[in-house]
């Protein structure tokens, strides 16, 4: 029946083999998981190798097993080299002259161990005992290997404790596990060194290196168990800077929260107060909330408003390993508050101006006196107005007014009133136009009507319900100073003021009997008004009749 020791030395080999399936399965997440599986399996190996040596098992067996342990110790060391070497810095690969250099001191010492030339590597080898064992004492060569086998691990610790000193709070904790990993075998391996037992006295050597392994491996399964040595924030520290201003968070491959870097999580309280302190491990989700979460699931950029107010610019860098394998992503969220109130200004502004733009140029198309078009617009409106008849066939009609006998009122009572009439005339005449019809003071006491779809017959009706309506216009007439009263300057006989009345005469045009472009549809209507004027004044004449 296996003894203590023997117990102790399986347990370790289970506890080892174990760490190396975890670290293995997460050899795609990061280079260090495939250096502590490596790790882990040569502890296993020298773990059953010191079962080995008390099973028992025949003396050929036990020096092929004392090889393969010196075998496990290389493999532990080259592991735990390249596993510091990583940690410390992600980016770290194997240069291929050390490696060439690792496996030639590896293969010859192997070599001296297993010939022993001159008792080089062990002295005094002899079997003893019942059941027969293997013992001897340990030669130069021994010290040798032993020597190499610190140095190369030592190599690695080295980078390992300057990476702590400078690393932040979550990665220290991580690099602190390794270390404490790395110091139990050593005090194990320094025991055993300095056993007498080793040495063949007493009932057997004693190899106590593998009850440290135990206490390391299940230090190194809490690391990996607990998600922070084998997850994305090595790689993530590489890219980000605690002094940043901008608020970073870095989000491992399975949407939780690796690191928050002094600015992110000053942002995040600000928003999300009711989170905890500790915002590592928490889901991405509940940190960053919906709008920012998905420029992580989709976007890579976008402006969100996290508060009123408070606008971020939020941009995501995916994380990959060496191999261009996802890992994570990197979250950065810049304050552009001050540039969305400076934009959405400046927007403002520009509304503004255009309003203004757009009211300069209705003014510059506007009379003045009247507010109706003026002939600038009347112009234009025309030419649009005749390539949209000739585009669908159909007619257009211009009617052509003229206040009759206006320059009376100018001569006999003023120009203010001659100005009140006009005014008051194109009130009618823009109250009584129909949508798409467009009217415009042609000059002077003269109007246009523009009247779309209007032939022949529908445009002269048109023309005496405005020609009626004018008529029924009237403004008060200027009273004399002084004057009260019925009889007096200014007053009718029943004493109400007296009032001007003036008709109008229409030229009435249409598209395309009368003409075909607008000089010549203008003239014709102009035509026509004389016509009225000639015929007695207030009354319709239409081009041709």
């Amino acid at each position: 029946m296996p003894d203590a020791l023997g117990a102790v030395s399986a347990l370790s080999a289970l506890v080892c083999a174990v760490t190396a399936v975890l670290a293995w399965r997460h050899r795609r997440a990061t280079p260090a998981a495939t250096a502590l599986a490596a790790t882990m399996a040569g502890t296993t190996a020298w773990a059953l190798t010191a079962l080995a040596a008390r099973s028992g098992i025949g003396t050929d067996a036990q020096a092929l097993a004392a090889l393969v342990g010196l075998a496990a110790v290389h493999t532990v060391c080259g592991g735990t080299h390249v596993l510091y070497r990583s940690v410390a810095d992600p980016s770290y690969r194997v240069p291929r002259p050390h490696a060439a250099v690792f496996l030639v001191v590896c293969g010859s010492l192997l070599l001296a161990a297993a010939l022993n030339p001159h008792e080089l590597f062990f002295t005094d080898v002899h079997v003893e005992g019942d059941p027969p064992r293997v013992v001897g004492g340990l030669g130069p060569l021994f010290w040798v290997h032993t020597a190499w086998s610190y140095a190369v691990s030592a190599c690695g610790l080295a980078p390992l404790l300057r990476a702590r000193k400078r690393a932040p709070r979550v990665l220290r904790t991580q690099i602190s596990f390794l270390l404490v990993g790395a110091c139990l075998p050593t005090a194990g391996n320094v025991l055993s060194l300095t056993s007498p037992q080793w040495l063949g006295e007493g009932s057997a050597p004693v190899d106590l290196t593998p009850l440290f392994f135990v206490a390391a491996g299940l230090v190194d399964a809490a690391a990996i168990l607990r998600g922070g040595l084998l997850q994305v924030v090595p790689v993530a520290r590489a890219q980000v800077l605690e002094t940043l201003a901008d608020a970073v968070v870095v989000v491992d491959g399975g949407g939780r929260v690796v690191d928050v870097n002094p600015a992110g999580r000053d942002l995040v309280r600000r928003v999300h107060p009711h989170l905890p302190a500790e915002l590592v491990g928490l889901p991405a989700l509940d940190v960053l909330g919906h709008d920012v979460h998905g420029a992580v699931t989709g976007d890579l950029r976008r402006t969100v408003e996290l508060l009123p107010g408070l606008h971020v610019d939020v941009r995501v860098t995916p994380l990959t390993d060496g191999r261009g394998r996802p890992l994570g992503h990197v979250v950065a969220a810049h304050d552009v508050s001050d540039a969305v109130r400076s934009a959405q200004r400046l927007h403002e502004q520009l509304g503004v101006i255009e309003r203004l733009r757009a009211e300069l140029q209705e003014e510059s198309l506007r009379d003045p006196l009247t507010g109706l078009h003026n002939r600038r617009h009347l112009d234009t409106a025309l030419v649009t107005a005749l390539a949209q008849a000739d585009g669908h066939g159909l007619p257009l009609s211009v009617l052509l007014l003229d206040v009759d006998r206006f320059k009376s009122v100018n001569d006999e009572h003023g120009h203010g009133t001659g100005d009140e009439l006009l005014r008051a005339l194109a009130g009618v005449l823009g109250r009584e136009v129909r949508s798409g019809d467009t009217v415009a003071r042609y000059g002077g006491e003269e109007f246009v009507v523009l009247l779309p779809g209007a032939d022949p017959a529908g445009s002269l009706r048109r023309a005496e319900q405005l020609r009626a309506a004018c008529a029924r216009v009237s403004v008060p007439l200027p009273v004399p100073t002084g004057a009260r009263g019925s009889g007096a300057p200014g007053y009718d006989a029943d004493g109400t003021p007296e009032r001007l009345h003036r008709t109008v005469s229409v030229g009435v045009a249409t598209y395309p009997a009368d003409g075909v472009d607008a000089a010549s549809l203008l003239a014709a209507a102009d035509r026509a008004l004389y016509a009225a004027k000639a015929a007695g004044r207030d009354r319709v004449v239409a081009a041709g009749a």
